[in-house]
């Protein structure tokens, strides 16, 4: 049972790991309105996650927050990688 947390049953980690260049991040808010682990910080006006790291379920959800942002920074500021793999999961792909 996921616990909403990025923790799993066992009490590890997800499997996913968010990247987030907070620094650039130009606090549109984009990211918040599509995903519930993103939220917007009222004293620096930017945008943050909840958890950092994230399970399968909660994968797309994520994955949305990285498309609609337009803080994009080569790959942008928000990235998700495969802990397993050490792969960044693609989200135009996915």
């Amino acid at each position: 049972m996921d616990s909403g947390d990025g923790s799993d049953e066992e009490g590890g980690r997800g499997r996913y790991k968010i990247l987030f260049e907070g620094g650039s991040c130009i606090g549109t808010g984009r990211c918040a309105e599509v995903s519930e682990n993103w939220g917007m910080d009222i004293e620096t006006g930017k945008a943050r996650p909840e958890n950092y790291f994230v399970s399968e379920e909660e994968l797309d959800d994520n994955l949305d927050a990285a498309r609609v942002c337009p803080a994009k920074n080569g790959e942008g500021v928000i990235s998700i990688v495969d802990t397993e793999t050490g792969e960044v999961v693609d989200p135009e792909i996915r």
